[in-house]
């Protein structure tokens, strides 16, 4: 509690009527690629992976943080360096290609919205820093087969302690976040 306290002092300093001297721009560190054969890949059947559907609020490039059960606020000068849903998406494509063997994840294309492929959804409506020192992923995923039938559901509730105080300490642990949730995804789809 005493980070999180601590966090928001801290941002809230940012915010005062003193002018910022920088900025940062941050992006999500990248998962580590396995190198699989090309043969090994022919074997698997695609898992067309759609965009991460986030939260209107979360949508923006400012990172955000609840300061309370109530309130929240997005930076203005700590942003996303590109579209959070797509650095989201991306990790969850290359995380899964490691931890699961069933399915070879690629991300949508016309074709293959189009195809027989068995479909990924993720929608989060939480992927934030929080007053309680943590950072919080909460959402859904789904697997849909092709006759369109919901094969796997599961809530995504993901907490994890920020390890330090600051913005680079709530993208490492949004980081990690991400790494847990697709732990789940592969035990289960």
């Amino acid at each position: 509690m005493k980070r999180g306290l601590l966090f928001i002092s801290a941002l809230l300093a940012g915010c005062s009527s003193a002018p910022e001297e920088t900025g940062a721009l941050y992006v999500l560190p990248e998962a580590n690629v396995v190198m699989i054969s090309n043969s090994v890949i022919a074997q698997r059947p695609q898992l067309v992976v759609y965009p991460v559907e986030l939260a209107s609020y979360l949508a923006d490039s400012g990172i955000v943080y609840r300061t309370s059960e109530m309130q929240i606020i997005q930076a203005k000068n700590n942003l996303w360096a590109h579209s959070i849903s797509e650095q989201i998406t991306q990790r969850v494509i290359d995380e899964l290609r490691a931890k699961q063997s069933q399915y070879w994840p690629v991300e949508v294309d016309n074709l293959l919205a189009q195809s027989n492929e068995s479909k990924l959804q993720l929608t989060l409506n939480k992927f934030n820093g929080s007053y309680q020192g943590n950072a919080e992923l909460e959402g859904e995923w789904r697997v849909i087969n092709a006759d369109g039938k919901v094969t796997t559901r599961a809530p995504v509730s993901i907490s994890v302690p920020l390890q330090d105080e600051g913005y680079d300490a709530l993208v490492d642990a949004l980081s990690t976040g991400i790494h847990q949730l697709t732990d789940q995804m592969a035990k289960n789809i």
